[in-house]
């Protein structure tokens, strides 16, 4: 499982917490990070991430998640993303090398399967984005006194 630090910002109604990844730490308070808060696996961006996961471990607003994504998800992606269209080139350009049998309409094929595989490719990550793509919260870390976690009673 891939994991990464945000801190929770609020949570609706429907039990959706909306999380933050800040720019400097994990809450994006402090101008420069100190040893007290805790490391980050992933490089800080210049804006902070905002995202919504389920919130599953009850967390409250302040808390400090830690949000994964399960690594079969990255490589199934990754397979939508370059095999899927790379298919669509290969087969689009025998299926038209054989109908026509012309080198020309081959390569006619091969734009056209390309662009059948890139649609499908969109399709699919459309589909596969709100389930086994979706983050998910596996952890709520200690509050570090002094860092913006502490929670709000």
């Amino acid at each position: 499982m891939t994991e990464t630090l945000a801190v929770v910002t609020s949570i609706s109604r429907d039990g959706t917490a909306v999380c933050t990844q800040g720019v400097n730490g994990i809450c994006g308070s402090c101008t420069d990070r100190s040893s007290s808060c805790p490391e980050e696996s992933s490089t800080p961006s210049k804006e902070p991430v905002v995202f919504s996961v389920p919130n599953s471990l009850n967390a409250r607003i302040n808390d400090v998640v830690r949000i994964g994504v399960p690594d079969s998800s990255i490589m199934i992606s990754a397979v939508i993303a370059y095999l899927v269209p790379l298919l669509g080139l290969i087969a689009g350009a025998a299926l038209f090398e054989l109908i026509f049998k012309n080198d020309f309409a081959g390569i006619g094929g091969a734009f056209l399967g390309l662009t059948f595989g890139f649609c499908l490719a969109v399709i699919l990550s459309r589909i596969f984005v709100k389930t086994i793509w979706a983050p998910r919260m596996v952890g709520i870390l200690p509050a570090i006194p002094g860092c913006g976690t502490e929670r709000k009673s």
